[in-house]
Protein backbone atom coordinates (compact mmCIF):
# COMPACT_ATOMS: atom_id res chain seq x y z
CA UNK A 1 0.00 0.00 0.00
CA UNK A 2 0.95 3.17 -1.38
CA UNK A 3 0.44 6.34 0.82
CA UNK A 4 0.62 9.63 -1.17
CA UNK A 5 1.30 12.98 -0.12
CA UNK A 6 -1.45 15.04 -1.61
CA UNK A 7 0.30 18.74 -1.44
CA UNK A 8 3.05 17.89 -2.65
CA UNK A 9 6.58 15.91 -1.70
CA UNK A 10 7.44 16.29 2.41
CA UNK A 11 10.80 18.50 2.68
CA UNK A 12 13.26 16.79 5.57
CA UNK A 13 14.00 18.85 8.73
CA UNK A 14 16.76 20.21 7.90
CA UNK A 15 15.49 21.20 4.34
CA UNK A 16 12.90 23.08 6.15
CA UNK A 17 15.36 24.62 8.82
CA UNK A 18 17.54 25.51 6.07
CA UNK A 19 14.72 27.59 4.31
CA UNK A 20 13.48 29.30 7.44
CA UNK A 21 17.09 30.22 8.08
CA UNK A 22 17.24 31.64 4.81
CA UNK A 23 13.93 34.02 5.01
CA UNK A 24 14.83 34.91 8.07
CA UNK A 25 18.39 36.53 7.15
CA UNK A 26 16.26 37.67 3.56
CA UNK A 27 14.19 39.87 6.10
CA UNK A 28 16.90 41.02 8.02
CA UNK A 29 19.09 42.02 5.33
CA UNK A 30 16.16 43.98 3.17
CA UNK A 31 16.32 46.88 5.35
CA UNK A 32 20.02 47.58 4.33
CA UNK A 33 18.83 47.67 0.50
CA UNK A 34 17.62 50.80 -0.16
CA UNK A 35 17.39 52.24 3.81
CA UNK A 36 19.48 55.16 5.33
CA UNK A 37 22.67 56.24 4.53
CA UNK A 38 25.78 56.76 7.16
CA UNK A 39 24.08 59.40 8.45
CA UNK A 40 20.42 58.15 9.23
CA UNK A 41 18.80 60.26 6.19
CA UNK A 42 16.62 58.51 3.85
CA UNK A 43 17.89 58.43 0.06
CA UNK A 44 15.06 60.00 -2.00
CA UNK A 45 11.71 59.26 -2.87
CA UNK A 46 12.22 56.26 -0.46
CA UNK A 47 9.08 55.07 2.18
CA UNK A 48 9.69 56.58 5.49
CA UNK A 49 10.53 54.45 8.21
CA UNK A 50 10.98 54.51 11.59
CA UNK A 51 12.71 52.88 14.20
CA UNK A 52 11.04 51.32 16.92
CA UNK A 53 12.13 52.72 20.80
CA UNK A 54 13.79 50.36 22.28
CA UNK A 55 11.65 47.86 24.89
CA UNK A 56 12.32 49.00 28.22
CA UNK A 57 11.42 47.16 31.28
CA UNK A 58 8.07 47.38 33.25
CA UNK A 59 9.48 49.04 36.59
CA UNK A 60 11.97 51.46 34.89
CA UNK A 61 10.07 54.39 33.30
CA UNK A 62 11.08 57.81 33.20
CA UNK A 63 8.89 60.32 35.90
CA UNK A 64 8.20 62.16 32.97
CA UNK A 65 5.76 59.60 31.63
CA UNK A 66 4.08 58.75 34.54
CA UNK A 67 0.77 60.05 36.29
CA UNK A 68 0.85 63.31 37.80
CA UNK A 69 0.03 62.74 41.28
CA UNK A 70 -0.41 65.65 44.22
CA UNK A 71 0.82 65.84 47.64
CA UNK A 72 -0.83 67.67 49.86
CA UNK A 73 -0.67 67.91 54.08
CA UNK A 74 -0.53 71.52 56.31
CA UNK A 75 0.42 73.82 54.17
CA UNK A 76 2.54 71.94 52.26
CA UNK A 77 1.99 70.50 48.48
CA UNK A 78 4.00 68.45 46.17
CA UNK A 79 3.98 67.08 42.93
CA UNK A 80 5.36 63.85 41.58
CA UNK A 81 4.70 61.19 39.27
CA UNK A 82 3.64 57.50 39.24
CA UNK A 83 6.00 55.34 37.32
CA UNK A 84 3.95 53.14 34.34
CA UNK A 85 4.41 49.64 36.15
CA UNK A 86 1.38 47.41 37.31
CA UNK A 87 1.59 48.71 41.00
CA UNK A 88 1.68 52.12 40.39
CA UNK A 89 -1.04 52.06 38.13
CA UNK A 90 -2.48 50.45 41.14
CA UNK A 91 -1.98 52.98 43.68
CA UNK A 92 -3.48 55.73 40.56
CA UNK A 93 -6.46 53.62 40.76
CA UNK A 94 -6.91 54.27 44.61
CA UNK A 95 -6.64 57.84 44.52
CA UNK A 96 -7.60 60.23 45.60
CA UNK A 97 -6.17 58.93 49.19
CA UNK A 98 -5.86 60.10 53.12
CA UNK A 99 -3.33 58.14 54.85
CA UNK A 100 -1.06 59.32 58.08
CA UNK A 101 2.70 58.52 57.19
CA UNK A 102 4.77 57.80 60.54
CA UNK A 103 8.75 57.93 60.09
CA UNK A 104 10.95 54.89 59.87
CA UNK A 105 14.75 54.56 60.73
CA UNK A 106 15.32 58.34 59.31
CA UNK A 107 14.91 57.73 55.71
CA UNK A 108 11.61 57.00 55.20
CA UNK A 109 7.50 57.91 55.91
CA UNK A 110 6.05 54.88 55.67
CA UNK A 111 1.82 54.80 55.56
CA UNK A 112 -0.93 51.41 55.48
CA UNK A 113 -2.33 51.32 52.54
CA UNK A 114 -6.20 50.52 52.29
CA UNK A 115 -5.39 47.20 50.55
CA UNK A 116 -2.34 45.56 49.33
CA UNK A 117 -1.03 46.56 45.37
CA UNK A 118 -0.10 44.42 42.10
CA UNK A 119 3.51 43.28 41.99
CA UNK A 120 2.39 41.83 38.27
CA UNK A 121 6.23 42.48 36.38
CA UNK A 122 7.85 43.85 39.86
CA UNK A 123 11.37 43.15 40.76
CA UNK A 124 12.56 41.45 43.27
CA UNK A 125 13.58 44.29 45.05
CA UNK A 126 15.18 48.34 45.07
CA UNK A 127 17.66 50.26 46.71
CA UNK A 128 15.71 53.70 46.56
CA UNK A 129 16.98 56.80 46.50
CA UNK A 130 15.96 60.13 48.43
CA UNK A 131 13.13 60.85 46.51
CA UNK A 132 11.32 57.70 45.35
CA UNK A 133 8.43 56.62 45.81
CA UNK A 134 7.89 52.91 46.70
CA UNK A 135 5.38 50.40 48.20
CA UNK A 136 6.84 48.25 51.23
CA UNK A 137 5.01 44.87 49.71
CA UNK A 138 5.61 43.00 53.06
CA UNK A 139 3.25 45.00 55.53
CA UNK A 140 1.10 46.82 52.75
CA UNK A 141 2.87 50.42 52.75
CA UNK A 142 3.19 53.35 50.62
CA UNK A 143 6.68 54.91 51.15
CA UNK A 144 8.04 58.36 50.68
CA UNK A 145 12.35 57.99 50.54
CA UNK A 146 13.72 61.18 51.59
CA UNK A 147 16.93 60.15 52.44
CA UNK A 148 19.39 57.88 50.22
CA UNK A 149 20.53 55.73 52.96
CA UNK A 150 18.08 53.28 52.54
CA UNK A 151 19.57 50.40 51.26
CA UNK A 152 18.69 47.53 48.75
CA UNK A 153 15.76 44.92 50.17
CA UNK A 154 13.38 42.33 48.81
CA UNK A 155 9.75 43.44 48.76
CA UNK A 156 10.38 47.30 47.53
CA UNK A 157 8.92 47.98 44.29
CA UNK A 158 9.98 51.57 43.13
CA UNK A 159 6.52 53.03 41.93
CA UNK A 160 7.16 57.05 41.41
CA UNK A 161 9.24 59.95 41.99
CA UNK A 162 8.96 63.42 43.23
CA UNK A 163 9.40 66.74 41.10
CA UNK A 164 11.35 68.15 43.52
CA UNK A 165 13.17 68.40 47.04
CA UNK A 166 11.54 66.02 49.86
CA UNK A 167 12.83 68.23 52.98
CA UNK A 168 9.37 69.24 53.48
CA UNK A 169 8.48 65.51 54.14
CA UNK A 170 12.04 65.04 56.36
CA UNK A 171 10.93 67.70 58.71
CA UNK A 172 8.02 65.94 59.70
CA UNK A 173 8.27 64.67 62.69
CA UNK A 174 5.18 63.57 64.18
CA UNK A 175 2.48 60.86 62.51
CA UNK A 176 1.27 63.16 59.77
CA UNK A 177 -1.97 63.02 57.53
CA UNK A 178 -1.17 63.39 53.81
CA UNK A 179 -3.75 63.47 50.78
CA UNK A 180 -2.99 62.07 47.57
CA UNK A 181 -4.45 62.60 44.73
CA UNK A 182 -4.19 62.76 40.85
CA UNK A 183 -2.51 66.00 39.63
Amino acid sequence: MSTANPSGPRRSRPARRNALVLALLATVSLPACGGEDEDGNQPAGAPETSTPSPATDDQETSPADGTPIRITFGDTELTARLDDNATARDLAAQLPLTLTFRDHNNVEKTAPLPRELSLEGAPEGHDPAAGDIGYWAPDGDLVFYYDSDAPFFNGIVRIGEFDGETDAIERQSDDFTVTIERG
